[in-house]
Order: structure tokens, then sequence, then C-alpha cells
């Protein structure tokens, strides 16, 4: 075993990056343990760890209070039937006191073969994959919060 003896500096990651990157795990992990295990439908509800918030404010998504994500599946007879989706709700602040919190919603529809994806062999290579779309989302979604 070799342990390093220094610290090198590294590029840091843009907030909605390393979120996207996670909830693709995530959903990955989640998927592939339910297949495993034969369960043919599922909810699942999950959340941004806070710590991830004041990085998504700072680029761009202003009075972000909470970030929650639901992750349905329904099946789909074929690989490329619409067979489940991720709901993301954005739960924001508004500037003025005693405002509710407006909470929006965007989503990530999927098919079996967004999962499959029987052209790459190694599991590191469909994470990426998956981790490159939901990067997408992301970036959509950070560009629509700055236009409002």
């Amino acid at each position: 075993m070799l342990i390093g003896n220094i610290l090198e500096d590294i590029q840091a990651e843009r907030a909605w990056h390393l979120c996207a990157d996670k909830l693709a795990d995530r959903v990955r992990d989640i998927w592939l343990q339910n297949t495993a295990a034969g369960v043919k439908q599922w909810e699942v509800g999950l959340t941004e760890d806070f710590a991830a918030l004041p990085g998504l404010a700072d680029e761009g998504i202003k009075g972000l209070v909470g970030l929650d994500y639901i992750f349905k599946w329904w099946g789909g007879k074929r690989p490329d039937d619409m067979a489940g989706e991720v709901d993301i709700i954005w739960k924001t602040a508004s500037e003025e006191p005693g405002a509710p919190l407006r909470c929006r919603r965007s989503w990530i529809k999927m098919a079996n073969q967004d999962f499959l994806l029987n052209d790459y062999k190694e599991e590191y290579e469909k994470r990426e994959v998956n981790r490159a779309a939901f990067r997408e989302a992301f970036a959509l979604w950070l560009e629509l919060f700055r236009g409002k």
C-alpha cells in the first residue's frame, strides 16, 4: 500500500455538477438493487445534502432552501418504453418576509435502456453515461433558474 504524503490542489467542480453525479449514482444504485431483488415497481424519496445548497445558490438558484428527489419506477414491457422518472422539487424562499416557500418541479423520464446501456460493458462506463445525462439536465435547470 502506498500513501501519498503531499496535498495537491485540484480543480473544484461546480456544485450542480456534483449534485448531478451524486443523484445519477443514487438512482442507478436503487435501480440495480431493486431489479436484482426482483422488485418491479417502487417510489423512493431522496433529499439533497444541505451542504450543497449554498453552492447551488451561488451558481444561480437564488433562495434555494431544499431540494427533494422522488424516483418512481413502474417498469416497461420493452427496453425503450418509458418506465420511470425522477421528479426534482426545488424549494425556494421569497425575498419578501413571511412569503411561503415556492416549489418548482422538474423531471427526468427514463426507460429500461437508460439503465441497461448494452453498448457498454463496464459498470464505470455505464455510470459515466448516466452522470452525463444528469449533468445535462442540471445545466438546463440552472439556465432556467437564471432566466427567472
